[in-house]
């Protein structure tokens, strides 16, 4: 007698899948926070909430965190949005933590996926009421003195966030 199994999976992402991976930016974040005082704790929480509602939609293409000073980073975490290809799951965490940050403010610019725009005004308009704070337009700072590392890969069920940092040389 043979017998014959078959098995199918769905790698499907949830709002739940969205949530974990947003914890993930959010120790990076508590990190960052125990080193050099910022973000608030209210501010992480917001943050993960808005990159969770985001990513699940698939309407972020690219969220960066850090600090600038006089118009520029120098310090920051840039989280760029991958969908359907990742299969490595980093510990969070590896901040660099020897920046100088005295007289720059912290800041957050997120770029929004094709996704997004396809939504229409209303579409948009929906997502914008549930997500926990409200972005205005504005233009990337630029870069000064520092250098990028891919450092890290944050996934579940093959979407989620390459994480490359920035920080002086």
């Amino acid at each position: 007698m043979t017998v014959s199994y078959s098995y199918s999976a769905s790698n499907t992402f949830s709002l739940s899948s969205a949530r974990y991976v947003a914890s993930k930016v959010a120790t990076d974040l508590r990190q960052m926070q125990r080193y050099y005082g910022r973000p608030s704790d209210s501010e992480i929480t917001a943050y993960a909430e808005e990159i969770a509602v985001l990513a699940y939609g698939g309407y972020v293409e690219k969220v960066i965190y850090g600090f600038k000073r006089s118009g520029s980073w120098i310090l920051t975490m840039e989280y760029t949005a991958v969908s359907g290809t990742l299969t490595a799951d980093e510990r969070a965490g590896g901040v660099y933590r020897h920046a100088d940050v005295s007289g720059a403010a912290f800041h957050s610019y997120l770029t929004r996926a094709q996704a997004w725009w396809n939504l229409g005004e209303t579409g948009r308009d929906a997502v914008n009421a549930s997500l926990p704070f409200t972005r205005t337009a504005g233009t990337s700072p630029g870069y000064i003195g520092g250098h990028f590392t891919l450092d890290r890969t944050y996934s579940a069920s093959g979407t989620g966030f390459t994480r490359s940092s920035y920080r002086p040389l």
